[in-house]
């Protein structure tokens, strides 16, 4: 019995949207794949390691991975619980528009995804698989997500320096971060369930990731936060409190700095099916233009 599921939630000439949901239980390398479309995927929870061309690297909520096609690849999983992404492939003669001319190492894989992206994501997913079907307004709307995440900040722009120990650092303190986001660890602590010295670990995560420790740990509670919201989390309180916040008032007013709007505002904006990009409605533009 296969343990993902995909679902393809919008499919047009232009573009396709898929679901897919891993259930695949913590571990190493599966088998070889391939013969893809190029896509762009958005991890909406969790995350894989995507391994290839000899270089390995790790997705979670702040980073999306570009597949190209053609290239043969391996899907590890790093993280308990399995994995949730969206996928956004592109019609092949549009490919190289939206997603650029291959760069060298790990900087093509990987881009470094923010709160608000991840929200326009969430938002587009959440409309679709409520049945929402204006085929413009989704185009335009995946389109201008996968722009803003293509042509934004690379993540860890310097990790193909990084040594494999020093990877392996990075990895054990990202995985310490994603299995307790509640947790309010001191960087001794964390580094100690890193294996490395506390300085030492400061400096190569931010290297390898494009983000400070704690940075990190706030975009997690951020995207941890979305997907809750999007599942229908209704009590703001309880949902700071399993996030480490040490109260409400600071949870939402970290949430509207890093999404461009209260924790309310989104869960009301996600009932309502309304499709966000960066600094647009385009549900609102798509009804004018009818």
């Amino acid at each position: 019995m296969s343990l993902s599921t995909l679902t393809t939630l919008f499919d047009s000439p232009l573009l396709r949207v898929t679901d897919i949901v891993c259930r695949h239980p913590r571990g190493g390398c599966g088998c070889e794949r391939g013969d893809e479309r190029t896509h762009l995927t958005m991890i909406r929870r969790n995350g894989f390691g995507y391994h290839a061309r000899g270089k390995v690297v790790i997705g979670d909520s702040t980073t999306a991975l570009l597949y190209r096609g053609g290239d043969s690849y391996r899907i590890s999983h790093p993280f308990e619980d399995g994995d949730e992404c969206t996928a956004f492939e592109i019609a092949p003669e549009h490919e190289e528009e939206v997603f650029g001319l291959r760069l060298q190492g790990r900087d093509d894989f990987r881009r470094s995804v923010s709160s608000r992206n991840l929200f326009a994501c969430l938002a587009l997913h959440s409309s679709l698989k409520r049945g929402f079907d204006d085929a413009l307004a989704v185009e335009e709307s995946a389109s201008l997500l996968c722009e803003s995440v293509l042509r934004g900040e690379k993540a860890g722009e310097s990790a193909s320096s990084l040594s494999s120990a020093a990877f392996s650092h990075v990895q054990r303190a990202r995985e310490a971060i994603q299995a307790d986001l509640a947790n309010v660890d001191s960087l001794d602590a964390l580094a100690a369930k890193a294996g490395c010295s506390p300085f030492y670990l400061a400096r190569i995560f931010r290297k390898a990731t494009g983000f400070t420790l704690a940075e990190y740990r706030t975009r997690l509670r951020i995207a941890y936060s979305l997907d809750r919201l999007a599942q229908g989390e209704s009590d703001l309180s309880a949902l700071a409190q399993d996030l480490g916040f040490s109260h409400h008032s600071h949870f939402s007013s970290t949430f509207r700095r890093c999404v461009g709007m209260t924790p309310s505002a989104v869960r009301a904006s996600l009932r309502a099916n309304r499709l966000t990009a960066p600094g647009r409605d385009l549900i609102a533009r798509a009804k004018a233009r009818r």
